[in-house]
């Protein structure tokens, strides 16, 4: 089954577009810019956003997962940068784990939300 959203698809991309620009900002700018709450509440920030992100990615492009894959790759060059960059940010292995495991909610999400459609 495919998703059919009742907001139109330009709305579902656009709004794809600012959550992903405040994503890679929110990557990128310097430290003190950014929250910060401790360690897990770090991971479940990153493991959030990136839910959301997927969630808003697979409904922007009709519930394609190569979406995902290229968010956890988006994903893995913003920790890159962020090691790269002098900003007082740090490239993480956890961060990017917290990524993953965030898009791999939205990926399950999904599919719940597609059996559910189809059993209603």
């Amino acid at each position: 089954m495919v998703f059919r959203s009742p907001l139109p698809p330009r709305l579902l991309r656009g709004l794809f577009v600012l959550l992903l620009a405040a994503v890679i900002y929110l990557s990128i700018a310097p430290g003190e810019a950014t929250p910060t709450a401790g360690l897990f509440w770090d991971k479940a920030q990153h493991a959030i956003a990136y839910a959301v992100l997927g969630l808003a990615g697979l409904a922007a492009f009709g519930g394609r997962w190569p979406v995902l894959v290229a968010l956890l790759v988006v994903s893995g060059g913003l920790e890159i940068a962020q090691a790269l960059t002098p900003f007082g940010r740090q490239g993480d292995l956890r961060d990017l784990a917290a990524n993953a495991g965030g898009l791999l909610l939205a990926l399950l999400a999904w599919r719940l939300g597609q059996r559910l459609r189809a059993a209603g």
